[in-house]
């Protein structure tokens, strides 16, 4: 049996959808936080992204990442990344994307933006 790369749960909440991701964003995974992300920009809501517990980031994430930040801006819907850390937070540093991605601490400072 294949273990899983990466896990998206989502929560719909009344003024947001939180997504948690945990695992590895690679090229062979990249596509399902795309589908996790894309149904839930279809609630019309403030996304909340929460890669706290991602380990790997690769470059395929940060496509995803920029795709909705981008579709994100063109439908006035808030997309806000909670935790970056480690390997997500160096890819984001390297690329500048930290100056451009809502950043938070946690979830909490995420919804209340």
């Amino acid at each position: 049996m294949e273990e899983q790369l990466l896990k998206v749960e989502t929560d719909k909440r009344d003024t947001a959808v939180v997504l948690r991701a945990e695992g590895e964003v690679d090229s062979y995974t990249a596509e399902l936080l795309r589908d996790e992300l894309s149904e839930a920009f279809g609630e019309g809501l403030p996304i909340v992204l929460d890669v706290s517990g991602v380990e790997f980031f690769a470059s395929a994430g940060l496509s995803v990442l920029v795709e909705f930040h981008l579709r994100g801006e063109e439908r006035g819907t808030p997309f806000r990344l909670v935790s970056p850390r480690g390997s997500v937070l160096r890819a984001l540093k390297a690329t500048t994307l930290t100056e451009t991605l809502e950043l938070y601490l946690d979830v909490d400072a995420a919804l209340d933006a």
